[in-house]
């Protein structure tokens, strides 16, 4: 009764839940153009995911796999029947696959040879639709975030627009017969990492990371929450913290539209998706697009402190939540729809889905605020 009160009066008073407010963008947050500066390593249409076992790296595109040679050239490694929707290395000889977000593959190296170790698609007696994360423990368990019951990866707008709440996340222990349920009933789990004996998640549409700590089906508790976009996968970082892939920058426009259910159930009946008031991992190819007037373009001019229909950013994370710096591609940049980070030495590997791009920056100068 009094949850209900507090929703009705926060919806009365434009606060809460209810309020379309976002975080500035200042300190730690202050825009630059590093994701636009870096080194382009490879030019990959579909580029999704990045996986690194701290001595190589690979990446899915497509339905392909790639590792990244002492060139610093993507080199296929494999390619399946569907699309690759995450990806995970533990070691050299064991990787995970998420085929099209319905099927968890676990592939064993042999030689020259990738034999199926087991293959998965339930949780918890339920199939599996939208696997979009993995990623491998301390103790050898593979964890993976879904993002909804009722959306597949790619539709991961209808689920914002549809104020989905149906995201899970599960591990698998080698040998097991099934997987094990750990979390449900959040708004798009996207990204899973094991940060020590933790286990941390994204949550999009909640705009924070849980910290999973503890047994059973449970939300968890947030680590940094009221982030400035919708964050996705994670990497470790070698100072101990982690780093965050935000596919895009929420803006207060989205979050007008989100607390209007009369317009926005009218905007998904009725307009084509490529053009609803919505987060794009890339924009500027049609001028049917919205936000194209007003203070988005000035003189013809797209300006980099508009508000973003799409944005490139990476946040560096302490362990204890904390936003130490921050990596952009502002509104005007090409670096859009960061999906996937990995850090190889001291080289930090950035995925921009929206330009289909793999990048590469030094995590020397990421440490700065400026």
């Amino acid at each position: 009764m009094l949850a209900t009160f507090r929703q009705l009066s926060d919806r009365f008073l434009g606060r809460g839940e209810a309020a379309i407010t976002v975080p500035v963008m200042d300190g730690a947050l202050k825009p630059n153009r590093a994701l636009d500066e870096a080194q382009v390593v490879a030019q990959l249409p579909g580029l999704n995911d990045l996986a690194c076992d701290g001595r190589q790296l690979w990446m899915s595109a497509g339905n392909a796999l790639y590792r990244l040679d002492q060139n610093s050239t993507p080199v296929e490694q494999l390619r399946f029947d569907r699309p690759i929707t995450a990806l995970a290395l533990q070691g050299p000889e064991r990787l995970a696959v998420a085929l099209a977000g319905s099927e968890l593959r676990i592939l064993h190296r042999r030689g020259t040879d990738w034999t199926t170790e087991a293959s998965l698609q339930t949780l918890a007696g339920t199939p599996l639709l939208s696997v979009n994360a993995l990623g491998f423990d301390t103790q050898g368990r593979l964890l993976f975030s879904e993002g909804s019951s009722r959306h597949g990866t790619e539709a991961w707008c209808h689920d914002l627009m549809t104020l989905g709440r149906t995201g899970r996340v599960g591990c698998w222990t080698s040998g097991a017969p099934q997987t094990e349920l750990l979390a449900q009933g959040l708004r798009h789990a996207f990204g899973v990492l094991a940060l020590g004996s933790r286990v941390l998640v994204s949550e999009s549409w909640h705009h924070r990371v849980l910290d999973l700590s503890g047994a059973g089906p449970r939300q968890g508790h947030p680590l940094s929450a009221e982030l400035v976009g919708y964050p996705s996968r994670m990497a470790l970082d070698d100072s101990g913290g982690f780093w965050l892939s935000c596919f895009v920058c929420r803006s207060q426009l989205v979050e007008f539209v989100l607390r209007e259910p009369a317009y926005r159930q009218r905007m998904v009946a009725e307009i084509d998706p490529r053009h609803w008031i919505a987060p794009a991992l890339s924009s500027g190819q049609s001028f049917l697009e919205p936000l194209q007037g007003a203070g988005v373009k000035q003189m013809g001019v797209l300006k980099p402190w508009a508000p973003p229909r799409s944005y490139g950013l990476v946040l560096r994370v302490a362990a204890d939540g904390r936003v130490l710096s921050s990596l952009h591609s502002q509104v005007d940049g090409q670096h859009h729809g960061i999906t996937a980070v990995a850090q190889l030495g001291h080289a930090l590997y950035v995925a921009s889905r929206g330009a289909g791009r793999l990048l590469r920056l030094d995590t020397q100068p990421a440490g700065s605020t400026t």
